[in-house]
């Protein structure tokens, strides 16, 4: 029994998209918080919520 239905060629090729754009998103919240951290000495927003942040969007 499936619960979804297959995606098709476009869906994929948009997810693929999707997904490679958020990671260079990510990245550059990344650097940006570094960055900050180092010459502020506090981060923009915790390295720990990003990284649960990223995770829980990428399993939508």
């Amino acid at each position: 029994m499936k619960l979804f239905k297959d995606a098709s060629k476009r869906e994929h090729q948009n997810w693929n998209k999707a997904v490679s754009a958020g990671f260079y998103i990510l990245l550059l919240l990344l650097f940006v918080n570094v960055i900050m951290y180092n010459y502020k000495g506090a981060e923009l927003v915790s390295s720990f919520s990003m990284f649960w942040t990223g995770i829980i969007i990428s399993s939508f």
